[in-house]
């Protein structure tokens, strides 16, 4: 099954931005930040980039570190099954960005642009000693979990199609 966690990156999701990175296929890019309840996660999607797409003049983000191709970090937290867009970490011109600075203000957007698999396993502090991440799938719908495969060698625990 780990294959199609690869495949995923590699198809679905990558534009040098994870660990595929064209541009320098050694180095490991920053992955997102998630938070579901209290245990944060590594998210190797991204959930901001079909919005960028969809504007006719995206913001540019300063590319400050070859770890970080895509120029910007994101924070999100899944609440009440829904993905949220809680904090940005980026730099344009020069100049800090946050969430409020694309969202016409707001501290926290609801991302109902977005529609495809998340990617995620438990950060680095949420494993247990000797235990390895197991990654699982969020399918998400217009910005709402609407299914989660438990782990990639686990049966799919979703709730509903």
């Amino acid at each position: 099954m780990l294959v199609f966690f690869v495949n995923i990156v590699d198809t679905r999701i990558d534009d040098g931005c994870v660990s595929g990175n064209r541009g320098r296929p050694d180095m490991q890019q920053l992955p997102e930040i998630l938070l579901i309840g209290d245990v944060l996660h590594t998210l190797y999607t991204k959930p901001l980039l079909p919005w960028l797409r969809e504007h006719e003049a995206p913001p540019v983000f300063d590319k400050r570190t070859p770890s970080c191709e895509r120029g910007y970090v994101a924070r999100w937290e899944i609440r009440d099954d829904v993905l949220r867009l809680t904090g940005l970490y980026a730099s344009r011109d020069g100049e800090y960005m946050r969430v409020s600075d694309l969202f016409d203000g707001r501290q926290e957007v609801v991302a109902d642009w977005f529609t495809g698999p998340l990617v995620v396993e438990p950060a680095g502090s949420a494993i247990s000693d000797g235990a390895f991440p197991k990654p699982k799938i969020l399918v998400v719908k217009a910005g709402r979990v609407v299914r989660t495969v438990a782990s990639f060698d686990g049966p799919d625990t979703g709730k509903g199609q």
